[in-house]
């Protein structure tokens, strides 16, 4: 339902159709500050397996509930995400420590520093280099982690990391842009995507996905250490903002979809070549977003995401779970 609303929320503001206010109103806090949030939350309880854990995904779904509804404890429910967001994460450094531990920790930092500058501002456009930061960093860290980096020497690493939580702290918008551009850098040269791109199936769709999401976010991190973000608004800050949230964090999405989510589901699905569709879709609509055809190319993203979840939910009834664990294990992903 949250996806729905921050998706057809955003749409709105580029088409005119008929939504709640609410839906329009919170499109970024929804996407950046609880819909993402809470689906790391949902994937780190799976991770953990204890019960205490599945509380975090549950308090993510009820602030988007008070959000869209306009009642309840939305402020309290927003700050309790991001603190049990923060204890999952301790508890898994705790199982498995190592530098991508240590990434995802200072992620979920950023996050709650965001959450406490919306709580006081209640101005999302302002908050929206900070949920973009928080997304960057953890799906870094997981990058890092499956690309078997995490107990690697990476001193050049450590300081584009400081850069960007320390930027992202103080609010400097030219500074996590170099830093998306610096990291962005750093995961193509080392993220074993590069190898797998060149192999075939899940694994090769995979990677390709993966490596377009880092294209976008070096996009964003360019365009923002060179001309900043001077308002909360307009072609600039749409490039900048959905480059990163679209063109990074989904694609990230549907490189990791087909096999992440039915783990998740406890279902098999068998890979398709036909998953290269909302791929293509997906990434061809942001450059036309980016070019100035705004609400076609936000049309296009949506209807990537539909193809996307249609795929997956006919592949799913064929197949078994083990041939995807299977290719994303040969993939190393």
């Amino acid at each position: 339902m949250s996806l729905a609303a921050s998706l057809l929320g955003g749409l709105a503001r580029l088409w005119s159709l008929a939504l709640p206010a609410s839906f329009i109103m919170h499109h970024g806090l929804l996407m950046g500050g609880i819909l993402m949030p809470t689906l790391v939350s949902l994937e780190r309880a799976v991770a953990l397996s204890t019960r205490w854990s599945w509380a975090v995904p549950v308090v993510g779904m009820m602030c988007a509930a008070c959000l869209l509804a306009g009642k309840g404890p939305t402020e309290v429910f927003l700050l309790a995400l991001g603190s049990g967001l923060l204890i999952q994460h301790l508890a898994l450094a705790r199982r498995r420590p190592g530098l991508d531990a240590q990434v995802s920790l200072l992620a979920v930092a950023l996050l709650l520093v965001t959450d406490a500058r919306w709580i006081s501002s209640h101005n999302a456009p302002e908050c929206a280099l900070g949920w973009a930061t928080f997304l960057v960093l953890l799906i870094g860290a997981e990058r890092i982690e499956l690309s078997f980096l995490g107990n690697s020497r990476t001193p050049g690493l450590r300081w584009i990391l400081g850069l960007l939580g320390m930027a992202a702290l103080v609010g400097s918008a030219r500074g996590q842009g170099l830093g998306w551009l610096l990291f962005a850098t750093w995961l193509i040269r080392h993220d074993l995507a590069r190898r797998n791109a060149f192999r075939a199936g899940l694994a090769a769709y995979s990677a390709r996905a993966v490596l377009a999401g880092y294209g976008w976010l070096a996009w964003s991190g360019g365009l923002l250490a060179l001309e900043g973000l001077p308002y909360t608004g307009g072609l600039q800050f749409d490039r900048v903002t959905h480059g990163v949230f679209v063109g990074f964090v989904l694609s990230m999405v549907l490189a990791h979809g087909p096999i992440v989510l039915p783990a998740v589901a406890r279902c098999g699905m068998r890979f398709t070549n036909l998953f290269y569709l909302p791929l293509l879709l997906l990434h061809s609509s942001l450059l036309l977003r980016s070019l100035g055809w705004t609400a076609w190319g936000a049309a296009g993203n949506i209807s990537s995401l539909a193809i996307f979840a249609a795929l997956l939910v006919l592949r799913s009834r064929s197949g078994n779970l083990w041939l995807v664990a299977s290719e994303c294990t040969a993939g190393g992903h």
